[in-house]
């Protein structure tokens, strides 16, 4: 009897060590790299899912702000064997690709122009790569953190 009740607060506190630390590792956001130069802006992340369900969340996302009357997108080419879209929203032109690291984890990367009538730097609300990585992280119901470089 006394095996077996102590047996049982093992396993208790295994299954609880298990779910709390499950648990900490689900809330850890995803860090969205982001940087820009003179002629583009780039935001990049690595995430914790397989390269082709990632790929199947970007398009999702992309299609679904395909004719929104705010924000909207128009998927210019799309190659689901390269994990590569190009899109526009009108003013810059980016491309998204997934690329896979591991056996679950993806790395993706957004890469959009700076517009030549734009003289000044476009603030990050408004920035095609930045909104579209925030549109993939809704898309993926992942928290993400953007970290400027």
């Amino acid at each position: 009897m006394k095996i077996s009740s102590k047996l049982n607060q093992v396993i208790l506190t295994s299954i609880l060590s298990v779910a709390i630390v499950v648990g900490c590792v689900v809330a850890i956001p995803v860090a969205v790299h982001y940087s820009s130069d003179d002629d583009k802006y780039v935001a990049t992340a690595e995430v914790g899912k397989d390269a082709d369900e990632l790929w199947l969340a970007v398009v999702r996302a992309a299609e679904k702000r395909e004719g929104e009357s705010e924000g909207e997108m128009e998927i210019l080419k799309k190659d689901s064997t390269a994990r590569r879209l190009e899109a526009t929203d009108g003013v810059q032109t980016a491309s998204i690709e997934v690329i896979p690291v591991g056996e679950k984890k993806s790395k993706v990367i957004i890469t959009a122009d700076t517009p030549e009538d734009k003289g000044k730097e476009i603030d990050k609300d408004k920035e095609l790569a930045a909104r579209i990585m925030k549109a993939l992280c809704e898309e993926a119901k992942a928290k993400c953190e953007l970290v400027e470089e």
